[in-house]
């Protein structure tokens, strides 16, 4: 070996090492990226549960006592036990496609960070033209 290909390797060595550190802080920054993406999304989570929750509580009320003059109205052309029926079965069906919308805010899909997987692409494209 001469000494031309030993000094080369000398200052091959600091690059590689500068390349390894900065591949660490790229990492690092990804995954600071990540907790903060994921904490956010988190925190959208339970905004939309208390929302949800909230929303039930306060609708039930009102719900009860409006289902109730519902029924009472109904009462006056039908027979009591048919009005109940009529009322209840309604009132399933609003409370099934309310629910349906709950579930829809807290889909996957909604939950997965986006901005990490585009600097993640991002940062492997760069990665393999500079390799």
């Amino acid at each position: 070996m001469s000494s031309t290909d030993t000094a080369g390797s000398y200052r091959l060595a600091p690059a590689l090492g500068s390349v390894a550190a900065d591949l660490r802080q790229l990492l690092g920054g990804e995954m600071r990226l990540a907790r903060a993406e994921l904490d956010q999304k988190l925190h959208r989570v339970i905004l939309a549960a208390v929302f949800l929750v909230g929303g039930a509580l306060v609708a039930f009320a009102g719900l009860v006592v409006a289902l109730q003059g519902l029924a009472a109205a109904l009462a006056l052309v039908l027979p009591t036990w048919a009005a109940l029926l009529i009322v209840g079965f309604g009132i399933v069906i609003v409370g099934g496609l309310f629910a349906r919308s709950g579930l829809a805010m807290l889909s996957l899909k909604t939950l997965i960070p986006g901005h990490l997987a585009t600097s993640l692409a991002k940062d492997v494209r760069v990665l393999k033209e500079h390799i």
